[in-house]
């Protein structure tokens, strides 16, 4: 699997990491753990609903979530939120 992150992802992923720089080892650290086993429980992966219907979300820390979509064995990640944000 590999990963795409799209723009807007990369411009959440650069205002949080400027808040709080130690955020930006932990989401590479959920992200390889993505790509080696995506089943393993630390992720909580699941399935969304609603407007992000066809979207999966993995957490990252306390109140922070990954979406992403997943399209021919690629991960495009889509946004980096909370999750009362989704």
């Amino acid at each position: 699997m590999n990963l795409y992150p799209t723009p807007h992802f990369k411009q959440k992923l650069k205002q949080k990491v400027k808040t709080k720089p130690p955020l930006q080892l932990k989401i590479k650290q959920k992200l390889n753990l993505l790509i080696e086993k995506p089943n393993n429980p630390a992720l909580r992966l699941h399935k969304l609903k609603g407007k992000r219907l066809n979207q999966y979300s993995i957490h990252i820390e306390s109140n922070l979530r990954i979406t992403f979509l997943k399209e021919k064995g690629e991960y495009i990640l889509t946004d980096l939120v909370t999750h009362d944000q989704y």
